[in-house]
Protein backbone atom coordinates (compact mmCIF):
# COMPACT_ATOMS: atom_id res chain seq x y z
CA UNK A 1 0.00 0.00 0.00
CA UNK A 2 1.19 3.44 -0.94
CA UNK A 3 2.96 4.94 2.82
CA UNK A 4 1.00 8.38 1.85
CA UNK A 5 -2.23 6.42 1.92
CA UNK A 6 -1.64 4.50 4.41
CA UNK A 7 -0.72 6.97 7.23
CA UNK A 8 -3.59 9.23 5.85
CA UNK A 9 -6.15 6.23 6.84
CA UNK A 10 -3.96 5.69 10.14
CA UNK A 11 -4.56 9.62 11.46
CA UNK A 12 -8.32 9.34 9.54
CA UNK A 13 -7.29 12.81 7.92
CA UNK A 14 -9.36 12.22 4.82
CA UNK A 15 -8.20 16.01 3.08
CA UNK A 16 -4.53 14.47 3.22
CA UNK A 17 -5.94 11.36 1.20
CA UNK A 18 -8.33 12.89 -1.26
CA UNK A 19 -6.45 12.89 -4.14
CA UNK A 20 -5.49 9.24 -3.40
CA UNK A 21 -8.83 8.03 -2.58
CA UNK A 22 -10.12 7.95 -5.74
CA UNK A 23 -6.86 7.43 -7.41
CA UNK A 24 -6.05 4.35 -5.46
CA UNK A 25 -9.23 2.51 -3.88
CA UNK A 26 -10.48 1.73 -7.37
CA UNK A 27 -9.87 -1.64 -7.78
CA UNK A 28 -6.45 -2.16 -10.40
CA UNK A 29 -7.65 -5.69 -12.47
CA UNK A 30 -4.01 -6.74 -12.56
CA UNK A 31 -2.88 -5.99 -9.10
CA UNK A 32 -6.55 -6.05 -6.97
CA UNK A 33 -6.60 -3.27 -4.17
CA UNK A 34 -3.60 -1.44 -2.59
CA UNK A 35 -3.17 -3.97 0.63
CA UNK A 36 -0.76 -3.87 3.79
CA UNK A 37 1.58 -6.38 3.95
CA UNK A 38 -0.82 -8.30 6.33
CA UNK A 39 -3.50 -8.15 3.39
CA UNK A 40 -5.49 -4.96 4.67
CA UNK A 41 -6.97 -2.72 2.35
CA UNK A 42 -7.79 1.03 3.48
CA UNK A 43 -10.85 -0.10 4.40
CA UNK A 44 -9.16 -2.81 6.99
CA UNK A 45 -6.81 0.13 8.47
CA UNK A 46 -9.75 2.26 8.82
CA UNK A 47 -11.96 -0.24 10.91
CA UNK A 48 -8.56 -0.62 12.66
CA UNK A 49 -8.11 2.73 14.14
CA UNK A 50 -11.90 3.56 14.49
CA UNK A 51 -12.19 5.89 11.62
CA UNK A 52 -15.24 5.57 10.60
CA UNK A 53 -15.71 8.97 8.55
CA UNK A 54 -13.00 7.52 6.37
CA UNK A 55 -14.40 4.50 6.50
CA UNK A 56 -17.84 5.82 4.90
CA UNK A 57 -15.37 7.66 2.34
CA UNK A 58 -13.87 4.63 1.20
CA UNK A 59 -17.40 3.13 0.79
CA UNK A 60 -18.73 5.29 -1.71
CA UNK A 61 -16.05 5.20 -4.21
CA UNK A 62 -15.78 1.25 -3.57
CA UNK A 63 -18.72 -0.48 -1.44
CA UNK A 64 -17.25 -3.88 -2.94
CA UNK A 65 -13.92 -3.46 -0.64
CA UNK A 66 -17.03 -4.39 2.30
CA UNK A 67 -16.52 -7.98 1.79
CA UNK A 68 -12.82 -8.28 1.30
CA UNK A 69 -10.44 -10.26 3.37
CA UNK A 70 -7.12 -10.13 4.60
CA UNK A 71 -4.22 -12.90 5.08
CA UNK A 72 -5.83 -13.97 8.71
CA UNK A 73 -9.44 -13.71 6.67
CA UNK A 74 -10.98 -11.02 8.58
CA UNK A 75 -13.14 -8.43 6.88
CA UNK A 76 -13.25 -4.60 7.99
CA UNK A 77 -16.06 -5.69 10.18
CA UNK A 78 -14.28 -8.18 12.15
CA UNK A 79 -11.90 -5.85 12.90
CA UNK A 80 -13.85 -2.84 13.90
CA UNK A 81 -16.03 -5.68 16.08
CA UNK A 82 -12.98 -7.22 17.60
CA UNK A 83 -11.53 -3.38 18.61
CA UNK A 84 -14.88 -1.89 19.81
CA UNK A 85 -15.55 0.38 17.32
CA UNK A 86 -18.87 0.69 16.96
CA UNK A 87 -19.39 3.74 15.01
CA UNK A 88 -17.19 2.33 12.52
CA UNK A 89 -19.43 -1.51 12.87
CA UNK A 90 -22.24 0.63 11.88
CA UNK A 91 -21.03 2.34 9.16
CA UNK A 92 -20.46 -0.91 7.43
CA UNK A 93 -23.56 -2.38 8.11
CA UNK A 94 -25.51 1.07 6.92
CA UNK A 95 -24.00 0.20 3.44
CA UNK A 96 -25.05 -2.84 3.08
CA UNK A 97 -28.65 -2.31 4.65
CA UNK A 98 -31.49 -4.04 1.95
CA UNK A 99 -28.89 -5.96 0.15
CA UNK A 100 -27.95 -9.48 -0.27
CA UNK A 101 -24.61 -8.61 0.95
CA UNK A 102 -25.86 -7.99 4.63
CA UNK A 103 -26.35 -12.04 5.38
CA UNK A 104 -23.13 -12.77 3.51
CA UNK A 105 -20.73 -9.89 5.42
CA UNK A 106 -21.90 -11.58 9.02
CA UNK A 107 -21.85 -14.77 8.13
CA UNK A 108 -18.12 -14.66 6.78
CA UNK A 109 -15.69 -16.43 9.20
CA UNK A 110 -11.66 -15.72 9.53
CA UNK A 111 -9.27 -18.14 9.51
CA UNK A 112 -10.49 -19.01 13.58
CA UNK A 113 -13.45 -19.67 12.33
CA UNK A 114 -15.23 -16.75 13.65
CA UNK A 115 -17.72 -13.94 12.66
CA UNK A 116 -17.46 -10.53 13.17
CA UNK A 117 -20.09 -11.29 16.57
CA UNK A 118 -17.87 -13.99 17.58
CA UNK A 119 -15.01 -11.01 18.04
CA UNK A 120 -17.14 -8.60 19.98
CA UNK A 121 -18.35 -11.15 22.10
CA UNK A 122 -15.13 -12.26 23.10
CA UNK A 123 -13.58 -8.88 22.82
CA UNK A 124 -16.63 -8.48 25.21
CA UNK A 125 -17.99 -5.58 23.23
CA UNK A 126 -21.59 -4.53 23.52
CA UNK A 127 -21.94 -1.68 21.53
Amino acid sequence: MDPTLYNSVMRGNIRDANFLLADHLKRDEENGYQITPKGNTALHVAALYGHSHFAAEVLKITPAMLCCQNKKNETALHIAANEGHTEVVGVLLACIEGHNTKEKLTRMTDASGDTALHKAVRSQHRG
